[in-house]
């Protein structure tokens, strides 16, 4: 098998509402789609899905609120970027941490959303 890319994440959230304003209206991600128990945002090439853990249809064993991390990269400095979310009230979990990885040098902050997962942001 030769993996090509990731096609979608999904993520359970409890409240569509608070999901639609944290991705939409902070991250600015662009709404694809949405049903009575999803919304489908575009992340890059990828799509994130934000599901409710009653959603019908195929899904993990044990949805669960705010168990998921996920790493998103950004064009913006990390300075920016905490003043941005300084302006959305929302509160850095961890940061600005810098770590040396193999061949590069890491910049990232932590952040949660509504849900409970956690985000992290880092510079690309």
């Amino acid at each position: 098998m030769r993996v090509k890319d990731v096609d979608q994440v999904v993520i359970t959230v409890d409240d569509l509402e608070a999901a639609r304003g944290f991705y939409h209206e902070v991250l600015d991600l662009p709404v694809l789609a949405e049903t009575e128990t999803k919304l489908l945002f575009q992340l890059g090439k990828q799509t994130l899905v934000c599901q409710l853990p009653t959603a019908t249809g195929l899904q993990p064993a044990n949805p669960t609120v705010g168990s998921t991390t996920l790493s998103i990269l950004v064009k913006d400095s990390l300075a920016t970027i905490e003043a941005h979310f300084a302006n959305y009230f929302i509160d850095i979990v961890a940061g600005s941490l810098d770590r040396q990885l193999t061949k590069h040098q890491e910049h990232s902050l932590l952040i949660n959303d509504p849900a409970g997962n956690l985000i992290k942001i880092k510079e690309s």
